[in-house]
């Protein structure tokens, strides 16, 4: 876990001795929410990967002003890229796995369609609803990079990237097994729709050069799915293990 100072987004990259006022949101954040005063000390963070040490100057009805000082060491966000592809449902669904992938570690998600999905995609009000999402789990664990989420396709991927499908098919490799294999580059998780991916899809998929892989006996959700398999492979290959 991060330590637990208090932390702002910042939509600029600062520099060490400027004055900076936070937007709306984040200054009611700061001022109703936190309560915190001049002189009180937080963090800045702009989602590009820069962190550094704050001190609010001054706190009117309508902003919030902090002094930044030094930027802060160390690495918080995962080296490994996992992204997520993960099929359209409710917002609700989608939400929880925003903020939970986030918190775990995940660096893109990609809303794609499948033959099961009954939802239409989200408008692009809905879209930066999701980003608000994904930046407030960024401030909450500590993460500096805001991962990106847009819509987005089930397409080859490219060398270097370890591309797996989840699926409910029996027989299939768990992904503990697949993960056994030396690791590549960055990973591709793909998540159906609940009753999953159609096995034309599938198909389609493994023709493009993903792996098919289970998450075990028991049937997760589409919205559970995901998540999980994001923090097996990011203790698998990434900075979750050893545990």
């Amino acid at each position: 876990m991060t330590d637990a100072i208090r932390r702002a987004f910042v939509a600029r990259t600062p520099a060490p001795g400027d004055r900076v006022d936070l937007d709306a949101d984040e200054s009611h954040h700061v001022a109703r929410v936190l309560r915190l005063k001049p002189k009180d000390a937080l963090a800045v963070f702009d989602g590009r990967g820069g962190e550094w040490a704050a001190t609010i100057e001054a706190v009117t009805r309508e902003s919030v002003t902090v002094a930044v000082g030094a930027l802060r060491q160390g690495l918080v966000d995962p080296v490994l890229r996992v992204s997520l592809f993960q099929a359209l449902a409710r917002p609700e669904k989608l939400e929880w796995v925003l903020q939970k992938g986030t918190e775990v570690g995940i660096g893109a998600f990609h809303l794609v369609a499948s033959e099961r999905v009954e939802v239409p995609p989200p408008s692009p009000s809905r879209l930066q609803r999701y980003a608000r999402i994904v930046m407030e789990a960024c401030k909450q664990s500590g993460r500096r990079r805001l991962p990106p989420v847009a819509l987005g396709e089930l397409g080859t991927p490219p060398d270097g990237v370890t591309a797996i499908a989840l699926a409910i098919s029996s027989g299939l490799d768990p992904l503990g097994t697949v993960l056994a294999a030396p690791r590549t580059g960055d990973v591709w998780l793909a998540v159906g729709p609940a009753g999953g991916f159609s096995e034309g899809e599938l198909t389609a998929l493994t023709d493009a050069g993903w792996r098919l892989a289970s998450l075990g006996p028991r049937v997760l959700r589409t919205e559970t799915a995901g998540v999980v398999a994001a923090a097996i492979v990011l203790h698998a290959w990434g900075d979750l293990g050893p545990c």
